[in-house]
């Protein structure tokens, strides 16, 4: 049987925003009620909500996703076929620091979040000069095995 949606998602992840990163979001609106309050205390009122409504989107649309289907690996902006990609091995926490600092090699595509999970992706490509990719995310083992099934 032929399968009728080969771009459906094997895994999928969205990287929302801790909640801790929209502390600085409170500023807005203070912030721009104070500047034009002088001038309109009403046009300040309503720029304030309307910029802070447009720096919280901003964030949420900004996260990065992470999608393997059967043809690519998404991250970011970043679309990889799955054919130029090699061994997959998730780092374990103690040599994280290590694969993030010393370890990491200056062409590497990297994709970091403060998330517990790592991925390191293998790319085969002879004529991208990226030797791989390492990747954060919650769940490195469900995209490990996204990316080793067939």
């Amino acid at each position: 049987m032929k399968d009728t949606q080969p771009d459906r998602p094997l895994f999928s992840e969205w990287q929302l925003p801790r909640f801790t990163t929209f502390i600085p979001h409170l500023m807005v609106f203070p912030s721009f009620w104070l500047v034009f309050a002088p001038l309109n205390a009403d046009l300040g009122l309503i720029l304030g909500v309307l910029a802070t409504v447009f720096s919280v989107w901003i964030r949420f649309a900004l996260s990065k996703r992470i999608v393997v289907t059967k043809r690519e690996l998404m991250v970011g902006k970043a679309h990889i076929p799955r054919e130029v990609l090699g061994q997959v091995t998730v780092i374990e926490k103690s040599e994280q620091f290590a694969e993030k600092g010393p370890k990491l090699h200056a062409r590497a595509y990297v994709a970091l979040k403060a998330l517990d999970g790592l991925v390191k992706i293998e790319n085969t490509d002879a004529a991208d000069p990226t030797p791989y990719i390492l990747v954060s995310t919650r769940r490195p083992e469900q995209l490990r095995q996204a990316l080793t099934s067939q």
